[in-house]
């Protein structure tokens, strides 16, 4: 099953358009999130993985202001499911789209 499950996410990051793959919001990819998951720990993990990602990663966040707080120069996003994402943990993409260092990681 791990095996598979490893293929079948290899197969996707290899078919699916750019425009589907680009679209994470995370800095470490879905799938890849996953495929860390399955390789590292198992079957179990990958799926953990997977539900929480399916959950959380889809339109709708909204950037948090921090700016009347002692962290006033830090990004939080706060997902669909609640969730808070700090910007060290956002994708490229989304760094860009906030200004934060042209997009380049820490």
């Amino acid at each position: 099953m791990k095996y598979l499950i490893i293929w079948a996410i290899l197969f996707y990051q290899r078919v699916a358009p750019t425009s589907i793959r680009k679209r994470c919001i995370f800095k470490k990819s879905c799938s890849n999130y996953v495929l860390e998951g399955v390789r590292e720990k198992g079957v179990y993990e990958a799926f953990k993985r997977f539900r929480s990602r399916v959950r959380a990663c889809r339109p709708g966040y909204t950037q948090i202001d921090t700016s009347m707080t002692v962290h006033h120069d830090l990004v939080l996003l706060r997902l669909v499911d609640g969730t808070i994402v700090p910007e060290v943990e956002l994708s490229d993409r989304l760094r860009r789209e906030f200004g934060l260092n042209n997009g380049q990681g820490d």
